[in-house]
Order: C-alpha cells, then structure tokens, then sequence
C-alpha cells in the first residue's frame, strides 16, 4: 500500500477555452438569450456575464452560472 507522504500534493485545474464560443458570448453580452445546456435544460434570461469558462444568464433577477462545457446551444432569445 503507498501513502502519500506529501500532505501539500498539487491539485490541478484543467478548462478548454474555445475562443469562437468565448468571442459570439461576448457578442451577446447585454441581450436576452436562451441557453440549451448539456443536461437537456434551457435558460432564457438576460446574458449578464462572460468569462472564458462561464457566463451568468439573470432569469427573474436570479443569476444561473452555466459552463462553457456545459453549452449545447445558445441563440437570442425574444
């Protein structure tokens, strides 16, 4: 059995960026959209905020932080 000896051990963390996505986002930034996500769920709100991993849809003053991995499809919304 090996122990780990290094209670300090390096934890990781890994994201894509997706710089055709990151930059329609931004184009978006503002507007009210809808958002198909990876479980099957779609979120029409205004796009309040992009980052390169995550964008903030408000859906009735409620802010949704939805990852970029997770987005199927996104399109404006009426």
């Amino acid at each position: 059995m090996q122990v780990n000896t290094n209670p300090q051990s390096s934890v990781e963390f890994v994201s894509s960026f997706e710089p055709y996505l990151y930059h329609l986002l931004q184009t978006l930034s503002g507007k009210r959209v809808a958002v198909q996500t990876s479980t099957n769920n779609t979120i029409q709100g205004n796009l309040t905020m992009v980052a390169p991993d995550h964008i903030v849809v408000e859906v009735s003053g409620s802010p949704f932080y939805i990852r970029n991995q997770e987005i199927v499809w996104v399109t404006l919304s009426r």
